[in-house]
């Protein structure tokens, strides 16, 4: 699902706070990020453009991270390419809630963050 500016702020102070002293870690706080790692890379790429929308067909895609503590515990959160050359963070909570922003507006507002790349 795509989302408007005040969600894409939302998923940005979401990184920063994980930034801000919440370890990093692949953990099973968070099922339906446990069963997006384990599916195949072209399967996963295809999943996860499903939340950003029809624009988008997936060619690529990363795991950020996973917060372990504070306000965003559980969450995780991936990069994605499209097709098309645009590229999108996807935040996906334990209750397997997606959001998507493009990485653009993630490097304008994530505090130092940037699709693609540990935090």
């Amino acid at each position: 699902m795509r989302i408007g500016w005040g969600a894409a702020i939302t998923l940005a102070a979401g990184l920063a706070s994980v930034a801000a002293g919440a370890a990093v870690v692949s953990s099973p706080k968070n099922d339906f990020n446990a069963a997006i790692e384990k599916m195949a890379p072209a399967d996963r790429a295809a999943y996860l453009a499903q939340t950003v929308g029809l624009t988008c067909i997936g060619t690529q895609t990363f795991l950020m991270g996973v917060a372990d503590s504070g306000a965003e515990e559980g969450n995780a959160y991936w990069s994605v390419a499209c097709l098309d050359g645009t590229s999108f963070a996807i935040q996906i909570d334990p209750l397997g809630r997606q959001v998507a922003v493009p990485c653009s507006v993630l490097a304008d507002t994530g505090k130092g963050k940037e699709c693609f790349k540990k935090f």
